[in-house]
């Protein structure tokens, strides 16, 4: 399942099953979360007029890397979103506070696991989706127009959009042109043992 994750940039008009949303979602919730803060929460697209909206914010850039907008293509959209203050309030809460209550702000927040847990959620949305026979791809975002396209409360970061769909039968055509330049780096060079 893993080796055949990639990122689909060309899509039918078919729908994907409200079901089929839900496993992969259900799946999605299932990522590690620090303290068990739960902090993930997504918003599903799939009116079309918002979808145009969400996809007409990266014409431009679209159309100078070559590619189509295939993100209007996508018949669902999912905001992926995270609450730093979900997480800052479950380490005020007593079980954590024994163990960080001498932490500043700062000391225990150095590492965002906010983030951390966003991008664990959309690994396994995107694994969720090849499971389910679903394209997928995702999109960055300027969180500010996505928070006020979508009724996003304040205290919530959009990092970012899934797009799932059916991959159209020219999708090959519009593959990762950034993976066919360079190849992955090899295992060797990656991982350090006992040191860097």
């Amino acid at each position: 399942m893993v080796r055949r994750r990639r990122m689909v940039r060309s899509f039918t008009d078919e729908p994907v099953a409200p079901e089929v949303v839900d496993r992969i979602l259900d799946t999605a919730r299932r990522g590690p979360s620090a303290g068990y803060s739960q902090g993930v929460e997504f918003v599903v697209v799939t009116d079309d007029a918002t979808r145009q909206k969400l996809a007409s914010t990266g014409e431009e850039t679209l159309a100078k890397s070559g590619h189509k907008n295939f993100v209007a293509q996508a018949p669902v959209h999912v905001a992926i979103c995270v609450s730093p203050e979900i997480y800052k309030s479950r380490y005020r809460e007593s079980d954590k506070m024994a163990v960080v209550s001498e932490l500043t702000e700062d000391e225990l927040w150095h590492t965002p696991f906010w983030f951390t847990d966003g991008g664990a959620a959309l690994t396994l949305l995107l694994l969720a989706a090849v499971d389910e026979n679903i394209a997928a791809a995702f999109i960055g975002v300027e969180p500010a127009f996505v928070r006020n396209l979508l009724d996003i409360p304040d205290d919530y970061i959009p990092i970012g959009v899934a797009l799932l769909g059916h991959e159209a039968p020219d999708a090959e055509r519009y593959g990762d042109v950034s993976a066919k330049k360079r190849k992955r780096r090899p295992l060797n060079e990656i991982v350090h043992r006992d040191r860097w």
